[in-house]
């Protein structure tokens, strides 16, 4: 059955409305100061200080190559955007468009195993209203949300049993994050356990193909957390989110399997459980009809869930992104299972489908219409103050700042969170009101007091919340407008 993608309008315009909606919404939320430096800032230095020659670096993270503290050289890819739009603006629609486009594939593999344009349809919508889809894109930007495009386009053209193809996606998707080479893994024991009692010579094929997709992704993985990243002064950075397991990768796969039932403590958790239902209910639990689908989202489920890390559970994050494409896959071939045993139904399923998508979406998504975020769109008193003295800095300052100056602050080699900046930094913005980073209200007092009891510092006050403090001899007032 040919598909010609240019006739399929409405596809289209669910696409194009995508990118309208999450393209305003994100480049608002950024304009009216609620990105943040945690992940907004430390990337656009990080791009920014790779445009300027000093590749993969930024002084936001423990460890200042970026690519040390996650495995992401897709990052690459997008820096000649960057030398033409030097903005953070650029970063966040070049994720939506990408997000947006994960509509094609999901639109083709449903085509492709339902064989209803009815089904395609409602499969691209429904991944276009999924709600984990919606916060990935909204906070901030990551690397590892093209990671869902990518592996949609990896399991249509599997489908498709396109091997050129299909391992293009697959090594793309493997470049945004460390942790998507463990989905690629997953896919290869995915090829594996497919069906094989029809034609032995396929099966043989194919098992070689899956074999070989899991060695490549083994081998990828250990060169990455084993020589590249420690070569650049990080590693797996992030275990210390499951130190209750244990200390090491070894040590936790030995708790997994020594101490079952500290496992199960860990995952039955209410908030884990809340988790786990909001990822399954936008698609009706219809991967569980496919069990093989579900191999897709054990690395993904295992990172979530096993951590101490209250964010990688809310399903507000970005660290969905290991979960959404395989979430997606199961239901197109659960929703085939469920068909195939009961023909006739066929229109209840579709019903199905569709209701458990608006359902999702209006009670999870972060535009949902019955708690619109319409503030994002809204200026400020605060988003006004900032923007006034994010135009006074001068260019090349070395500065810390709040949270949320830092994303429009960080075109330049040197630029820190409150609190992280070396000593005799130029310049320190602080919002009085915004102790964000700081362990309590003391610890952010006390920070704000050394720097105006320090004779090396002085201070100005502006719409007296905001302190400005300058290093004598290296920093001049800012110009505002009124103080």
């Amino acid at each position: 059955m040919q598909v010609q993608l240019r006739k399929e309008y409405f596809l289209w315009t669910i696409i194009a409305l995508y990118v309208v909606v999450f393209g305003a919404f994100t480049s608002f939320r950024h304009y009216n100061f609620y990105t943040q430096t945690w992940d907004m800032g430390a990337f656009v230095q990080t791009m920014w200080n790779t445009t300027q020659g000093r590749i993969m670096f930024n002084n936001i993270e423990e460890v200042h190559n970026t690519l040390g503290v996650h495995m992401s050289p897709w990052l690459f890819a997008l820096v000649p955007g960057y030398l033409l739009f030097q903005s953070p603006y650029y970063l966040l629609i070049v994720q939506t468009i990408a997000l947006a486009l994960g509509a094609i594939p999901a639109y083709l593999l449903a085509y492709h195993i339902l064989r209803k344009k009815s089904y395609a349809l409602a499969f691209a919508t429904s991944y276009l209203l999924y709600p984990a889809l919606h916060w990935i894109n909204s906070y901030d930007f990551h690397p590892v949300s093209f990671a869902v495009p990518f592996l949609l386009g990896a399991f249509y053209f599997f489908e498709k049993r396109n091997l050129l193809w299909m391992t293009i996606f697959l090594a793309l998707a493997a470049s945004t994050r460390e942790d998507i080479i463990l989905v690629v893994l997953f896919f290869g024991f995915f090829v594996l356990a497919q069906n094989k009692t029809d034609a032995p010579l396929k099966a043989t094929r194919e098992r070689k193909i899956g074999a070989t997709i899991a060695l490549c992704a083994i081998v990828y993985f250990l060169l990455a957390i084993k020589v590249i990243m420690p070569s650049l002064g990080g590693g797996l950075l992030r275990l210390d989110r499951y130190a209750h397991l244990g200390s090491s990768f070894s040590e936790i796969a030995t708790t997994a399997i020594t101490n079952p039932a500290l496992i199960a403590k860990t995952i039955l958790a209410p908030e884990k459980i809340l988790y786990f239902l909001w990822l399954f209910i936008p698609v009706a639990f219809l991967p569980f009809f496919s069990w093989r689908s579900l191999i897709l989202v054990i690395p993904g489920l295992v990172e979530n869930m096993l951590t101490t890390f209250p964010f990688q559970f809310t399903g507000l994050y970005q660290y969905d992104s290991v979960l959404v494409a395989g979430i997606l896959y199961g239901a197109i071939r659960g929703a085939h299972t469920v068909i195939s045993r009961w023909p006739r139904k066929r229109k209840v399923v579709l019903g199905i489908i569709i209701s458990a998508m608006i359902l999702g979406f209006t009670a999870r998504s972060p535009l949902n219409p019955f708690f619109f975020p319409t503030f994002v769109f809204r200026s400020s008193p605060r988003a006004d103050a900032f923007r006034e003295i994010v135009k006074s800095v001068p260019d090349g300052t070395p500065l810390a700042a709040n949270t949320n100056l830092i994303p429009h602050l960080s075109h330049r080699e040197h630029a820190y969170m409150l609190g992280d900046e070396p000593p005799n930094i130029d310049l320190v913005i602080i919002d009085a009101q915004d102790p964000t980073g700081f362990a309590s209200a003391e610890d952010f007092q006390s920070y704000v007091e050394r720097y105006a009891q320090s004779e090396d510092y002085s201070v100005q006050i502006f719409r007296d919340r905001y302190f400005i403090f300058h290093r004598k001899g290296a920093s001049e007032p800012l110009l505002l407008s009124s103080q």
